[in-house]
């Protein structure tokens, strides 16, 4: 069919777009062809007469989108409470540490106690455009912005209509005239993942916000002189006056529970802004408040066929806005149930997509075979590597100081880092499947706590087939000594029935600090009795809802993800790799908070909604799958096979010994699993990296660091 473009038609209009000072009116069926440009193949005659100077005729790959995903980078902000000027110098020093966050442009902005800065990284367009820091019309607002909108034309074109008036097409200009609108309220609109900071020099405050589910970084610093914010921690230690201290109760965390609790960060001072929360700056005063949380409300007037065919068009929909862009684009594939629907669904609105899987020697590791088939169904080109445990070893200081953080509870941000790094070798924008396991029900621990088995896995072992009651005891013993021994079996003994919060603890939790004969004494006293239990425990308490399976999902959501989302986004980063991830569109989140639990998971099938949302898209044996195959490396064959000296060498290291986090006597013992020697090398590694600043171990850093090439401004 042909479009009868006219620009002038009187007819009912779907929004107004303002180009180079010019306003199109756009029909309502034209502007869903331009908002679809991703997926469009027009022949050159539909193009419009008169299109914008830029627009690339054969395919639309340009026009509206040109600078669509360009603001992927690393943000600083620096404010003076005594009236001193920002040091320009150490403002560009926080800077350019994150130069692989963006490395195709470099901004600041002074203006006497208040400083910004911004490195870029370019997915679409080079043009002076977007710079950052950008100001409004009259540079009474300057904003920084790390991320994505994804409905940043449709907001353009409602503040267009509303009389504000563009210089750039870029979203991060939307946020700006958004926040001119709304205030603090335009966080409300945005749909997308997102870190930024508005100077508003008319009230001498910053505002500053981050996404709902934590996707996008936003650490800060504050103390009665200064407060400073960055994307990475490693930013703020920049300044020379802010000494690198542990938190002794962070530690505790990482050991209890795999991650750190609540706001904490590894170091004394610097806190994370929680996702879904915004903050205020002013007065040498910090405020913070939640403007997004999920509220369960459950619909049961729908039926579960309707359920589906609402999941399938939010599912298709996220997928598709966050296609936009028109840098290369691709997927990371595992061969997994979550990345193959986001690859099937990829491949509905980008030609000759590109996917990227990782493979290791050890078979239960191995998923490729499922990659190959989605990919091969897709008709994407697919790219795989595989890696061992020579690339662990010497990466492994580079990605910790890429991290800020021990990489825990788990290795997967080696597997992040290697498949980021490949797929960094084709495109420069990449979708990933995260977060399923989260809002969909993937997790064995889930249907353990929920319905008291998880045999619905089909790799998970039958009480026949696990471990015989000695060797579990032998176990117990080896790892937490006689005193461990006595309470667990003190707990099984209980004649009270043991609460959601007990068996939650128990499938996912270390020991109370104070009973880990792991920990150092010296540690012990300093933590003063502290225990990470009942914070660990607060998302589970603080769910809106008293259904078992959400609750569950929910404390997995707001415990466990943002250490997996940190995960992925320095990995990526560490790239220069923009990684995006449609599954946690907040649409899809709030939709299945009014699903009941049993429709999220129908004949106590994991992710059964799921598989019946994305049916249409996978290849029946991957639909079929009910195995559980984990994404990090494999440490247990690794660390008593080709790495044990490595192991050795870091764990019986005087540095180690005497550092005071873990009792020496332990160490030598030779009694530790895989996972506690994980434990050690990892906050070992992060001590060496950040609070000694070994040479030799920053020599490994530097030279194993992405080789990227920045301007500097």
């Amino acid at each position: 069919m042909d479009w009868d473009w006219d620009w002038d038609c009187n007819v009912n209009l779907h929004s107004i777009i303002s180009y180079n000072n010019t306003v199109l009116s756009l029909p309502r069926e034209q502007w869903r062809v331009l908002e679809s440009l991703t997926r469009l193949r027009c022949p050159p005659s539909w193009a419009p007469p008169s299109w914008p100077e830029g627009c690339i005729r054969d395919g639309w790959t340009s026009g509206l989108e040109m600078i669509l995903g360009q603001t992927m980078c690393g943000i600083v902000a620096v404010m003076s409470f005594d009236g001193q000027p920002v040091a320009e110098e150490s403002l560009r020093r926080m800077r350019d540490v994150m130069v692989h966050r963006g490395p195709d442009d470099a901004g600041l902005h002074l203006d006497g106690s208040l400083g910004l800065g911004h490195r870029r990284l370019s997915i679409i367009d080079l043009s002076p455009d977007g710079h950052q820091p950008m100001p409004n019309e009259d540079h009474t607002l300057w904003l920084i912005f790390n991320g994505e909108i994804y409905n940043y034309l449709e907001l353009r074109a409602e503040l267009v209509q509303r009389g504000h008036r563009f210089r750039s097409m870029t979203d991060s200009e939307v946020i700006i005239h958004l926040y001119e609108e709304m205030g603090e309220r335009c966080v409300d609109r945005l749909n997308g993942m997102f870190a930024f900071v508005i100077w508003d020099a008319g009230n001498r405050s910053l505002f500053g916000a981050r996404d709902r589910l934590g996707i996008k970084p936003f650490y800060y610093y504050c103390d009665n002189r200064r407060f400073i914010c960055a994307s990475e921690i490693k930013a703020i230690l920049e300044d020379q006056t802010i000494q690198p201290r542990p938190d002794v109760t962070a530690l505790a965390d990482y050991f209890f529970a795999g991650t750190v609790l609540g706001t904490k960060t590894p170091f004394v001072g610097i806190t994370q802004l929680a996702p879904g929360h915004s903050m205020r700056v002013r007065d040498g005063g910090v405020s913070v408040k939640k403007y997004w949380d999920v509220e369960f409300n459950y619909d049961t007037r729908r039926n579960h066929e309707q359920t589906v065919a609402e999941l399938s068009v939010l599912l298709d929909d996220a997928v598709r806005v966050h296609c936009r862009s028109d840098a290369p684009l691709g997927c990371h594939l595992s061969g997994g149930l979550d990345s193959s629907t986001v690859v099937g669904l990829a491949g509905r609105y980008r030609d000759e997509l590109k996917t990227f899987s990782i493979r290791f020697r050890n078979a239960r590791y191995d998923e490729s075979h499922y990659a190959r088939l989605v990919a091969q169904a897709t008709g994407a080109n697919h790219f795989e590597q595989e890696v061992g445990p020579e690339h662990f070893a010497g990466l492994l200081a580079s990605l910790i100081w890429h991290l800020d953080t021990p990489m825990l509870p788990g290795t997967g941000g080696f597997s992040y880092y290697a498949v980021s790094r490949l797929a960094s070798e084709h495109v420069k924008v990449s979708l990933t499947g995260h977060g399923g396991d989260e809002i969909f029900a993937g997790y064995p621990a889930q249907f353990e706590a929920t319905f008291g088995h998880s045999q619905m896995f089909g790799n998970v072992p039958s009480a026949p087939d696990r471990a015989s009651v000695a060797a579990r005891v032998r176990d117990v013993f080896r790892r937490h000594g006689v005193k461990g021994l006595m309470q667990r079996a003190a707990a099984r003994v209980r004649p009270r029935r043991p609460t959601l919060e007990d068996v939650w603890v128990r499938m996912h939790c270390g020991l109370h600090p104070g009973n880990d004969r792991l920990f150092h004494p010296g540690l012990v006293r300093q933590l003063g009795g502290y225990s990470p239990r009942e914070e660990y425990l607060e998302p589970l308490k603080s769910a809106t809802t008293r259904e078992t399976l959400d609750r569950c999902l929910y404390h997995d959501m707001r415990c466990y993800l943002p250490g997996l989302l940190h995960q992925e986004d320095r990995m990526s980063m560490a790239v220069s790799l923009e990684s995006r991830v449609p599954l946690l569109d907040h649409r899809i989140i709030e939709f299945l908070a009014t699903v009941p639990p049993l429709h999220k998971v129908p004949d106590m099938i994991p992710k059964g909604l799921l598989r019946e949302a994305a049916a249409p898209w996978l290849p029946p044996a991957v639909r079929a799958r009910k195995d559980k195959i984990p994404f990090p490396a494999p440490i247990e064959a690794w660390f008593t096979g080709d790495l044990a000296p490595f192991v050795r060498d870091i764990t019986l290291a005087p540095a180690c010994l005497e550092r005071g986090f873990f009792n020496p006597d332990v160490l030598r013992g030779d009694e530790l699993g895989p996972w506690e020697l994980w434990s050690v090398i990892a906050i070992e590694m992060w001590s060496r990296v950040f609070l000694d600043r070994d040479p030799e171990v920053m020599a490994h850093v530097h030279a194993a660091r992405h080789d990227v090439t920045a301007p500097r401004a």
